[in-house]
């Protein structure tokens, strides 16, 4: 198995239009594979991260508009990474995948940058919506970002 196979579902090339990455920091890959795979077919390209910096990493080389983070993983939690999202990766729309046990803990998520929680188990046509109002998000970001570097001063975000 290549390196490129083990972190990512093959996107089929006959839905390759207007197709939305995102990048899901998780280190349990059944979960993010079952996911991608349903994903793929509602023109969502899944890319899995195992640690913070693998994110950062491609967040960086994809331009992903979407960030999904587990609530915990082997370098950190959902707070790192929301962290990480908003310093390097302003453009991602960044949700947090959770278990309804973890609700207490996301306290504060909103102000961090989370647009929303897709919660544990799965509902696939809930991931569906979210992820793609996720990515219409940071679609809007990125207009208003280069709006914004348009005005005297070059203002940007």
């Amino acid at each position: 198995m290549t390196e490129q196979s083990q972190h990512e579902v093959v996107f089929p090339p006959e839905l390759a239009g207007d197709r939305i990455e995102c990048v899901y920091l998780t280190c349990f890959r059944p979960e993010f594979t079952s996911l991608a795979i349903v994903m793929q077919y509602s023109s969502v390209r899944m890319l899995q991260a195992e640690s913070l910096d693998e994110a950062d990493f491609i967040l960086t080389v994809t331009g992903a508009g979407v960030f999904l983070t587990d609530v915990t993983f082997p370098d950190g939690n959902w707070r790192d990474a929301l962290r990480m999202a908003a310093e390097m990766h302003p453009h991602a729309a960044s949700l947090i995948a959770a278990e309804p046990v973890d609700a207490p803990y996301l306290t504060g998520a909103g102000e961090l940058g989370a647009c929303g929680v897709l919660w544990k188990p799965f509902d696939f046509a809930e991931a569906i919506r979210l992820i793609r109002t996720a990515d219409q998000a940071s679609q809007d970001r990125g207009a208003a970002n280069a709006a914004y570097s348009r005005l005297p001063g070059g203002f940007t975000r």
